[in-house]
């Protein structure tokens, strides 16, 4: 069991044990805890949970499918991917609420890949997260809008040190447009310099031709350092580490995704 599941299971076990009971839209009831941190090392691994299946094409078809700006479900629908088809339908239903003709769900996810008219009146789910993180409204004259990762990138190259390295998908004035509101509102990156010790490190993971650790410590002067700066920089091995912190309102925590 790795890291991320150990801590994984303490916070459904502390759900179980100090949640709050709490109605919510869908008439189900939930039981909560608000705010809690999990912190994970990508050097220890990806936080993959191990502890059941995962269907990881499926997490990264979704991630893909944000990342291209897409709210439409056929791009979804025909990489295999159903995670919003009940979203899109519930909005088909009432969209229809007094049509005995109707299509089941299944039928409606093929109507959804094989006929671009339905697609395009039907698959819409409205200004979601792809939306605002390509395309959030500017509110500029000509009335073009913002890609929140393109800029991101640009900053992170250009700016590693700032702290407005933000991506929002919590477009209030949207908010009443989308089938639903982004669980997974926000996220932002923090970088760092690494010192040339972690650079060897890191190199000293990937390559057989070890660098020995003891010349950083001794110091032995400009040369050596240059040369070990030299065949870190050939290696590509990176100058700086980079942290994320991912913030949902809200999430079905035993699902475990």
């Amino acid at each position: 069991m790795n890291s991320i599941d150990k801590q994984y299971q303490i916070l459904l076990q502390s759900i179980l044990d100090y949640g709050v009971e709490k109605s919510d839209r869908t008439g189900t009831g939930t039981k909560s805890i608000f705010g809690y941190t999990i912190r994970h090392r990508m050097s220890d691994g990806f936080p993959l949970l191990t502890t059941k299946k995962m269907p990881w094409k499926t997490i990264v078809t979704e991630l893909l499918w944000f990342l291209k700006g897409d709210t439409n479900i056929k791009y979804l629908l025909d990489n295999g991917c159903n995670i919003w088809t009940g979203d899109a339908y519930k909005s088909y239903r009432e969209a229809r609420p007094d049509d005995n003709h109707a299509y089941t769900i299944e039928a409606f996810a093929e109507q959804i890949k094989t006929n671009s008219d339905f697609a395009a009146r039907y698959g819409e789910l409205g200004p979601i997260y792809g939306a605002q993180w390509r395309r959030w409204p500017s509110t500029d004259l000509a009335g073009g809008s913002i890609d929140q990762i393109k800029s991101l990138i640009y900053n992170l190259k250009h700016n590693p040190d700032s702290r407005r390295l933000m991506v929002s998908a919590w477009n209030v004035d949207a908010l009443e447009d989308m089938v639903l509101p982004p669980c997974h509102y926000g996220f932002q990156v923090y970088t760092r310099e690494l010192s040339r010790a972690e650079r060897v490190e890191n190199y000293n993971s990937k390559f057989e031709n070890k660098i020995e650790v003891p010349f950083i410590k001794l110091n032995l002067g400009d040369a050596i350092e240059n040369t070990i700066d030299v065949a870190l920089t050939q290696a590509n091995i990176p100058t700086r580490a980079i942290s994320l912190m991912w913030n949902q309102r809200s999430v079905d925590t035993f699902l475990g995704r």
